[in-house]
This record gives C-alpha cells, structure tokens and sequence, in this order.
C-alpha cells in the first residue's frame, strides 16, 4: 500500500501547506499528535481548508522519526515494487512491509520424481525419504521445471501426507496458505497440460478464493481437488466458523465461470459450513 504520508510532509515542509481535502484519513490520525499540539493547524483559504505548519522544526523531526532514511529515500522505496525486508526497517521502521526477495518453496514427492532447478535436477523424490523434504529458493531470475503432476497443498499435515489424498500427483508444493504473487507467476509460467496442477485447499470461502487465484494464473493447468462425497463430507464434518468469518470473499466469485467454482459455491452457501481438509486424512465416512 502506498504511504501518501511521504508526499504529505514533503509538501508540508518545502511549501508550509497542503490542501486538508488531499490528507487523507489514515494519515490525519497519523498526524493527530502534531495537530493536537498546533504544530499543524487547519485553517481556511480560498473557500477550501489548508493544513498549515506552525512549527517546522518539529515537523521535521516527525518526519525523520517516521522515515529514518530521509524522505526523499522513502519515496522511492515506496515507489518498488518489490521492497526487500531490509529496506522497509530502513525507511518505515517496518520489515513487514517489505519481503525476503525470494520465496523458499517446499516438495514433497513419490519415488523417483524430481524437479530441475536452474538446470540441475533435484531429486525431490530422494530427499523425500531421507530428509522428509525437499527445498528450492524461487527468486526472480529463478527457473524451476516441474514435469510431474503436481498437487499445491494448503495446510501442513496434509502436505506431509499427500500421497493418502488420493489426487493422482506425484509431487506436492507446500502453500502454507495464501500463495505470493512470486509463487502464482511461477506457476502460471510452468508448461503443463490441463488439470496438471491440482490445488489441495481447506473447502472454504478463504480456499475458494484461492483457487481462484491460481486458476487466473494459471488457466486450464489448474483444477480444484474434489474428493468423493465432498457434499456429504461438508454437511457432516463441515464447520459454520469456517464460512460465516470469511463468506464475504465469495462475492467476488458469483460470476465465477469454471465449473468447479460453481459447485463448491453452491455447496458452500447450501450448508453454511467449510470443511478443513485434514478430514480427508482421517477414517471418517460420510453419511450414505
């Protein structure tokens, strides 16, 4: 998200003034100390209002407590697309607000299956059984080649244990939820055959918007695991939290043309319930 806060004080301190209609509202509370204390004043001119400095050196000294690294500096970290973690603890005091660079991306995989990463093959397969999992990092000059059917999986036991969902993959790719951007056009950029990658999430507005997501990325490569007797397993097993705390993400899909999208939809909104996918592990049976 864009700090507007930046060009505010930039204005503020070379002009002395900026239009109070052009602060917004997130940073008005950020300001709020320095009106509170009449080191800015709203005042009116020409019909409109103004945000007026009274004492430019404290502003200056907020300005360099919010943005360590100079303003200027600030500005353009926020203009990046991709600001790296380090550079966000410099400018913001916030390395949430940047990212690692890379993305480590975690497998899982059958017997004798591998990737090939920056040429080199990676025996997933091998690392599989003697370390449990095997690892890429996927930075932006990264290429890694998949040529196995390959099942994105939500959630941390089910990773573990994808060969038991019966999804016909023979490699997993560990989503520990919502997938990066990174992630998403690296799967849109793999060279697979429809339905060749099969999204594993939990069988809820969250997992549904999800699919979505990948489904953009990716078109015809995608399609959304459906397990026998999904319906059965919602009405029995399913869980109204799970629904209701998210249920605001499937406006966006009503319009939602791919089939599958259609279906768990109408599922979703028929039970009024999500189901998590760690079921699918267990010896439950739905009802006949």
């Amino acid at each position: 998200m864009a700090d507007g806060l930046i060009n505010t004080l930039i204005q503020l301190l070379e002009k002395g003034s900026v239009p109070w209609s052009s602060v917004s509202d997130r940073q008005r509370d950020r300001l709020r100390s320095l009106r509170e204390t009449g080191v800015l004043t709203v005042e009116r001119s020409r019909g409109g209002r103004r945000l007026v400095v009274q004492n430019r050196g404290v502003v200056q000294r907020f300005a360099e407590r919010e943005y360590p690294a100079g303003l200027d500096a600030a500005r353009e970290a926020d203009e990046e697309e991709r600001l790296p973690a380090s550079e966000a603890a410099l400018h913001f005091r916030d390395a949430k607000r940047g990212s690692a660079g890379s993305e480590v991306l975690l497998f899982r995989g059958t017997p004798g299956t591998e990737i090939i990463c920056n040429g080199t093959p990676l025996p997933i397969g091998k690392l599989t059984r003697t370390a449990g999992v095997g690892a890429a990092l996927l930075a932006s000059d990264t290429t890694i080649v998949i040529e196995n059917t390959l099942a994105v999986v939500e959630n941390q036991e089910a990773f573990f244990r994808f060969d038991e969902l019966d999804t016909t993959a023979e490699l997993a790719c560990f989503a520990g939820g919502r997938l990066s951007n990174r992630t998403l056009e690296w799967l849109g950029s793999l060279d697979v055959g429809p339905g060749q990658i099969i999204h594993c999430p939990d069988y809820d507005p969250v997992g549904l918007s999800e699919f979505q997501r990948i489904r953009s990325a990716c078109g015809k490569g995608a399609q959304l695991f459906w397990p026998d007797q999904l319906a059965a397993l919602i009405q029995k097993y399913g869980k109204a939290d799970l629904y209701k705390d998210s249920s605001e993400l499937l406006d966006g899909l009503t319009d939602a043309s791919q089939p599958q999208t259609q279906k768990l939809l109408a599922l979703l909104q028929r039970y009024g319930q999500g189901l998590e996918q760690e079921i699918l592990l267990s010896d439950c049976s739905p009802p006949e």
